[in-house]
């Protein structure tokens, strides 16, 4: 049965809400889309791209490329400042991936205004993973939450170290070509590795196939591109973020890049400026929304309070 999309576009018109593309999928077909921008062009879906990182790292460590208990501290020796802590020398990539490497500070944030502790746009030297690298670490690892860009970039950077592969070029025959996403665009750093962070550029139609990858455990029309066992743990709340941010939905605990929903066991990959990929296992269904919006908050309400309801009575 197809939604009825209206009550959600008259929320998002009245809250001024600069939403672009709603789609919604159920039972693994299309039932809703609403385009409040008529041509449907790639957009920054910025740190929905850690979500990506996410599924890259999963099938790093099927290949073998990787291991969640190895330390960044070891992979990088020679990027480490002088007299290292305890704490920085025990960070591992599970830390990394859950956003409990153990900062009190947002690193590798776009621009901080900070001249101590620059944003990445306003660094000169390349060398980010030697800039990462010098920040305190005043909590042990795996105990405290911290948003940051240090665990993305940094499993990049392994990642195409190891592979000889951009991450974007690693994942194009393993996640984006399956998908149908041709030649999709991915920000690089000075030093030419893929951002991880943020910067992919997909369609709303892209992030929603995505978003159906995520609800059928990581199979894809027959083919398995990841286990499901990686996809239940990535997705799962590894560690508590109570404080990260306004509402419910930004407190509801966090996977491997992935942010739990505060209601009906969902959980999303989640951009800077109100992308989305909601995945809703108990309606068996997904949505994308593409904004360019704050009220992030007020986006999510909406499609509870509109969408979601409609989705349960398809059951």
């Amino acid at each position: 049965m197809k939604l009825d999309l209206q009550g959600y576009v008259q929320d998002i018109l009245h809250k001024k809400i600069e939403t672009y593309h709603i789609v919604v999928r159920q039972h693994d077909e299309e039932v809703g889309r609403f385009d409040f921008r008529k041509d449907n062009r790639r957009d920054n879906i910025h740190s929905v791209s850690k979500s990506f990182v996410s599924l890259a790292a999963g099938m790093a460590l099927q290949e073998g490329i990787l291991n969640l208990d190895e330390r960044p501290a070891e992979i990088f020796r020679d990027k480490l400042p002088e007299n290292p802590s305890e704490n920085l020398m025990k960070i591992t990539i599970r830390d990394m991936l859950m956003m409990a490497a153990g900062h009190d500070y947002f690193v590798l944030q776009g621009y901080s205004g900070d001249p101590k502790y620059p944003g990445r746009d306003e660094l000169r030297d390349p060398d980010w993973v030697r800039y990462a690298l010098s920040f305190p670490v005043p909590y042990a690892p795996g105990t405290h939450w911290k948003y940051s860009n240090f665990g993305p970039y940094l499993c990049s950077v392994i990642i195409q170290d190891r592979t000889g592969q951009r991450l974007r070029d690693y994942l194009m025959p393993r996640l984006f070509e399956p998908l149908d996403i041709i030649n999709p665009q991915w920000f690089e750093s000075t030093a030419g590795y893929t951002l991880g962070c943020g910067g992919l550029h997909l369609n709303t139609e892209e992030l929603a196939r995505f978003g159906q990858l995520l609800l059928s455990k990581g199979n894809w029309k027959g083919r398995q591109l990841v286990s499901p066992e990686w996809i239940e743990t990535a997705t799962s709340k590894q560690i508590s973020n109570e404080g990260a941010g306004k509402g419910p939905d930004s407190e509801a605990g966090y996977g491997y890049y992935f942010w739990r929903c505060a209601r009906d066991g969902a959980y999303r990959g989640d951009g800077w400026a109100g992308q989305y990929v909601i995945v809703l296992p108990e309606q068996d269904a997904c949505i994308a929304v593409m904004s360019h919006d704050f009220n992030k908050q007020g986006i999510m309400d909406s499609l509870w309070e509109h969408v979601v309801p409609q989705l349960k009575e398809n059951m």
